[in-house]
């Protein structure tokens, strides 16, 4: 492993030796009976006198994370077992975090400043560097909330947010989008939907939707946000899109969302309204499954013009047309609602602290945010 350990002058060199083994074993790139630089080759790259990387080493032997051979050199101990490592690397994990919450706060931040930023910095990341999903934990009543829709960041806010408040709680997200949401609300497979389901007959949000899919249940619906959806663009608007109109121009690579999501509905309804043919739109047919996934592609330059809502452009730091306000709603069956955990949701929702959170963000209003309907079934 190639060293890149930069010397602070406000600690001890042998500390920040120490402690930077430590991380590497922790981070899994210092490997067991892996040997380390010899202290003269140590000493004479960092510029620093052998005894302090002698010390350092003398240190690391006695807590166990290195071994020494008598005229063999150094490496990294044998014995640490896998369950040590991965307490080293949460311990460093806590280490981290806990430095940046503790300047955050000390920089004048809010404990709800800091929680909606590292949330939706966190989505970003996710989107960028998905993971393949490992195998479902069994379920136990009451202690996980099944999530299935729309994407939004506000979810991802509430779910941090429920899991920190309850912590022997677990509020799992599949972005699937919002009819198919309602659809494995009705089928049993998932506790809560989020929806912006538009309909032009009605002009309501998501009800009309509730009424067909689920006509003989009491169904419950809570508005979460309502958002600004819009054009993303790159920072600076370098091709000067205006509206939709222009996504059919040649020199327009659009990116868009997948078929049953709210934000492919607007778009199509948009088009309509416009007499727009989506066959002359290059890059109708390439979907993307999230806001921040559409933003994403946008601020790579893989893509010129998404649709999504304000609050992912914002985070990824590009520019942004406005075109409709929208409903986000989250919706459940009546009779879950003293189920566990989805009981305490709408007070949680209509808390000071996540309402704080929400209006942090660029795009949102929560003028309606806790309002509920109750959707009863037709006689």
């Amino acid at each position: 492993m190639k060293w890149t350990l930069v010397l602070r002058l406000d600690e001890t060199a042998y500390r920040q030796i120490c402690d930077y083994v430590r991380t590497q074993v922790a981070l899994g790139n210092l490997k067991p009976e892996e040997r380390l630089p010899a202290i003269r080759e140590l000493a004479r790259s960092l510029k620093l006198d052998p005894g302090t990387v002698a010390r350092a080493y003398r240190e690391l032997e006695r807590e166990g994370t290195i071994t020494t051979q008598r005229g063999g050199g150094s490496f990294i101990s044998g014995r640490i077992k896998k369950q040590e490592l991965a307490e080293r690397r949460k311990d460093r994990l806590d280490l981290v975090i806990g430095k940046a919450i503790v300047e955050s706060l000390g920089s004048g931040f809010s404990i709800e400043d800091i929680e909606t930023v590292f949330t939706t910095q966190l989505a970003r990341w996710r989107e960028r560097h998905t993971q393949p999903k490992g195998k479902k934990r069994r379920r136990e009543p009451g202690s996980i909330i099944r999530f299935q829709g729309s994407h939004d960041l506000a979810v991802e806010l509430l779910a941090r947010h429920l899991n920190t408040l309850h912590p022997e709680s677990q509020f799992t997200t599949e972005y699937t989008g919002s009819l198919a949401g309602m659809t494995a609300l009705a089928r049993g497979e998932a506790d809560i939907a989020g929806a912006h389901l538009f309909d032009e007959e009605s002009g309501e949000y998501n009800i009309p939707f509730v009424k067909k899919l689920m006509p003989n249940e009491s169904v419950v619906v809570i508005n979460l946000v309502q958002r600004i959806q819009g054009l993303m663009v790159p920072a600076g608007n370098p091709k000067h899109v205006i509206s939709l109109r222009d996504t059919v121009r040649r020199d327009i690579t659009f990116i868009n969302r997948q078929k049953g999501s709210g934000t492919r509905i607007l778009l199509d309804t948009q088009l309509r309204r416009l007499g727009v043919n989506p066959s002359d739109i290059k890059g109708y047919e390439i979907e993307e499954q999230t806001h921040v996934a559409v933003a994403s592609r946008v601020a790579e330059g893989t893509a010129d013009v998404g649709l999504g809502a304000q609050s992912a452009a914002s985070v990824a730091g590009l520019d942004f047309i406005p075109l409709a306000k929208e409903r986000y709603d989250l919706i459940w069956l009546k009779g879950k609602l003293d189920d566990g955990l989805l009981s305490v949701l709408p007070d949680i929702i209509r808390s000071e602290s996540f309402l704080t959170m929400l209006n942090s963000i660029p795009g949102y209003d929560t003028s309606a945010t806790g309002q509920i309907n109750v959707v009863s079934p037709e006689k």
